[in-house]
């Protein structure tokens, strides 16, 4: 599917203000010593599996502007770990208050970033690896450290057997309640910051130990229900129980959907 045009990642420079958008973050893009720390997000992915990946968006509209957004290394590993709580609409909002602020007009200069942060997408790197690697290959490379240069932006790293996100039916009923957390705590009335997407598996992680993913299945009833517990304690969920309605479905019930 290539890459995007350098036209549009000079525009996107421009209007990142040469700075990661997530909230509050500041890494810059490119520093001052030439250290490239940004990279190339798509907000909906260009491959089927990818993150947020929409089977309905053209492949002509993967590289396009409005699916772009400039961040740091760490925050586009964060956004495409968890996609059920960043979706297409989180990142949109995220891209458009980030250029309303920090925006600016293109510079000449802004073509030659926008040349090397496209040359930077397209490598890969395996860093401290101790078992085999298979890239489009029946055969394998053994390495301890690998870079390679290739069409393939992405290295999708499966939960490992035996964890929830190795289970699809117990990962999507996670997902669902995480979705369904987001939509009733963003909507408090009397919030008075704005609500963090992520703030729940950061508790996750806080009371496990680790990425809700990874997780093991034996624990994820206690998963499921802290969760619930969550969605429990909010406005919303409160004025339907009032209401005599459920804020959320069971595990049988959502997997027998």
């Amino acid at each position: 599917m290539g890459v995007p045009k350098e036209s549009t990642i000079k525009r996107l420079f421009a209007l990142s203000g040469n700075n990661c958008a997530y909230p509050g973050c500041e890494i810059p893009i490119i520093e001052g010593s030439g250290t490239i720390t940004g990279e190339i997000c798509h907000i909906r992915a260009k491959n089927p599996g990818g993150p947020r990946y929409d089977a309905e968006q053209p492949d002509s509209e993967a590289h396009e502007f409005d699916n772009l957004i400039l961040l740091c290394r760490h925050h586009h590993r964060v956004i495409d770990s968890e996609p059920d709580i960043y979706s297409v609409d989180a990142l949109s909002e995220m891209k458009a208050a980030h250029e309303g602020s920090a925006g600016r007009t293109e510079k000449v200069e802004d073509l030659f970033f926008a040349k090397i942060l496209i040359n930077d997408s397209r490598k890969i790197s395996v860093e401290n690896n101790s078992g085999n690697i298979a890239i489009d290959s029946p055969g394998t490379i053994q390495a301890t450290s690998l870079s390679i240069k290739a069409t393939r932006e992405k290295i999708s790293v499966s939960s490992p057997p035996g964890t929830i996100g190795a289970d699809r039916r117990a990962s999507q009923y996670v997902q669902y309640l995480i979705n369904r957390y987001n939509k009733f705590a963003a909507s408090e009335p009397s919030r008075r910051t704005k609500f963090s997407y992520g703030a729940i598996s950061r508790n996750i992680e806080s009371k496990f130990g680790s990425q809700w993913k990874l997780i093991s299945i034996e624990a994820s009833n206690d998963l499921f229900s802290y969760i619930q517990g969550r969605i429990d304690m909010t406005r919303q969920a409160k004025i339907n129980r009032g209401k005599g309605h459920r804020s959320y479905s069971s595990f049988e019930e959502f997997i027998d959907k």
